[in-house]
Order: structure tokens, then sequence, then C-alpha cells
């Protein structure tokens, strides 16, 4: 092979490995953008139906996560459906887990995805957040749990003192923990916890059971 034929075929393989990386580029840009609507047009969605099984979500040409590794968005996702999980759980209806089996999963899928936030996710306040969280749900199934109460109780305390520790300034977390104190001393056990409809955008937790539908954690 002549000198001048291999500069040729040289050439010819970079312009394609170029063009390649230019469609992928491009395909890349798109994914981007369809997250990003994505994740606007989700919350918007969220707060009319959060039962929606398809919030948050798009359709990726660039396949390994690419486009939300480049937003930086996965812990934003994370922590959206973790709250979505907690809402379609009722928590302004305690005792619902009795009746309706399905509510205990979503119960039990938020406690998941919660806790994996706590331990895994590097923003202190989402991690409070997370934390406050799961001291409202802890809340809440103290009110129809008869068995380790005991446990559930220091479970609860030790997770919104992990909230106020993670984040001083939250403040939904004192109320919180100042409730679960109470529940302790045996005062108001039959009280709801929590706000009636958890919103991704929101500040943290409402104290218990002083939340309102619309209002937000």
């Amino acid at each position: 092979m002549s000198r001048e034929l291999a500069k040729r075929i040289a050439i010819s393989a970079g312009a394609l490995l170029c063009l390649a990386l230019a469609v992928v580029f491009a395909l890349l840009a798109l994914d981007v953008v369809r997250w990003s609507d994505a994740i606007r047009a989700g919350d918007v969605r969220y707060r009319a139906s959060a039962a929606d099984d398809a919030l948050w979500r798009a359709d990726e040409l660039v396949p390994l996560a690419s486009a939300r590794n480049v937003l930086g968005v996965e812990d934003d996702l994370a922590f959206r459906r973790a709250v979505r999980a907690l809402r379609v759980s009722r928590l302004n209806d305690p005792t619902g887990s009795i009746s309706d089996p399905e509510i205990a999963i979503h119960r039990n899928e938020a406690q998941a995805r919660l806790e994996a936030i706590v331990t895994g996710d590097f923003d202190l306040a989402r991690r409070s957040r997370a934390a406050g969280l799961l001291g409202v749900l802890g809340l809440v199934r103290f009110v129809t749990e008869t068995q380790g109460r005991d446990a559930l109780l220091s479970s609860t305390i030790s997770n919104l003192q992990l909230a106020i520790a993670l984040d001083p300034a939250n403040d939904e977390a004192k109320q919180n923990l100042e409730l679960a104190f109470q529940r302790g001393r045996g005062l108001d056990p039959s009280e709801g916890a929590g706000g009636a409809n958890p919103a991704p955008g929101g500040n943290g937790a409402k104290g218990a059971g002083a939340g309102q539908a619309g209002s937000g954690y």
C-alpha cells in the first residue's frame, strides 16, 4: 500500500469518526432537551396525579444514561420518585395500610427509596429532607403498628435528629421531632402525621398533621 493511499484511508477514517461523533453529540443534545422537558412536565403532572407511572421519563437515543449524567439529575429524579411513592401511600390516612395492602407496598417502597437517599446522596439538604420524611413515615406507622413500637419510635426520633444534624435549618424536622417525643410520652397517639400532598420541589415536611393538600413538603 502506497503512502498516499494510506494517507487517504486515514483521512477518510478520521472524517467518518468525526461524522459519527457529530451524530452522537446531536442525539445527546436532543436527549438533554427531552429530559429537561420531561422533568418540567413531570412536576406539573405530579401535582395533578401523583399516581401517574410515567412521571419524569424520557425516551433516550443515547444509551448509558448519558443525558441524565450530563444534566446531573439522577439524584433529583431519585428524590422525586421517593416523594411520589410517599404521596401515593396516602399519609393523611394513617390506617389505610390495614385495609389496603397496596398502600403498605407504597410505604415500603417510599421507605426504601428515602433510605437510599439518606445513605447515598451527596447533597446534605436533600439527605436532610429524606431523613425528615422517613421520620414522618415513622410517625404514621406509629399510629397503627402495635408491635415493636419502642423500636419504631426510636428509629423515627433518630431519623428526625439526623435530618436536623444534616440541615439545622430544617424546622419541619424539629416540629416533627417534638411530636415524636410527645408520642413517646403517650400524648395524642391517634393523630395523623405528615402533609397530604408532598411535592418534590417543596422545602421539607410540615409539622406532622399540619400539612394541607398542595402545600408540599
